[in-house]
């Protein structure tokens, strides 16, 4: 993840980097000493339980395209980076979202690199992905299954 975050910060002079690091401690201590070299521009973070507060403040995720993490990026109208997603679901969640236009894949730091570079240079693009994100997000998802739930149970 510091490899990720160091290659971003030092090809793009005005990016602005939120890593997160879950519960792996090695990794966020080497992001941390990251963030002394990148001051103001990296934000390593620990395991959290308001991961939709760091991403309403984003512009774009790049990320493992897991279940949860796209349901709230699609919630909240955020475009993705899709990076090693596991044979299975994460593949089928990935493809549905390069199918739609709400995520470019990258296949390694180099591609990785160019995409956002890409994405920072053609801002028309991103506002594009965040409005199929966004016509793709179902933000009252979980009301609208209780509501169904509860109208059966009648």
């Amino acid at each position: 993840m510091a490899c990720i975050a160091e290659r971003l910060l030092g090809a793009h002079a005005d990016l602005q980097v939120i890593a997160l690091a879950g519960r792996d401690e090695a990794a966020l201590a080497a992001l941390k000493q990251l963030a002394a070299r990148y001051p103001g521009r990296l934000s390593p973070q620990p395991h959290t339980d308001t991961i939709e507060r760091l991403m309403a403040s984003a512009d774009i995720v790049v990320t493992k395209p897991g279940g949860l993490t796209t349901s709230e990026a699609l919630a909240l109208g955020l475009p993705m980076i899709v990076i090693a997603p596991i044979p299975g679901q994460e593949e089928h969640n990935a493809n549905f979202l390069l199918e739609r236009g709400a995520a470019l894949k990258a296949f390694d730091l180099l591609t990785l690199e160019y995409r956002i570079g890409h994405l920072l240079a053609h801002p028309a693009r991103l506002a594009e992905m965040r409005a199929i994100a966004q016509a793709l997000g179902k933000p009252a998802a979980a009301s609208e299954v209780l509501a169904t739930i509860l109208k059966q149970v009648k």
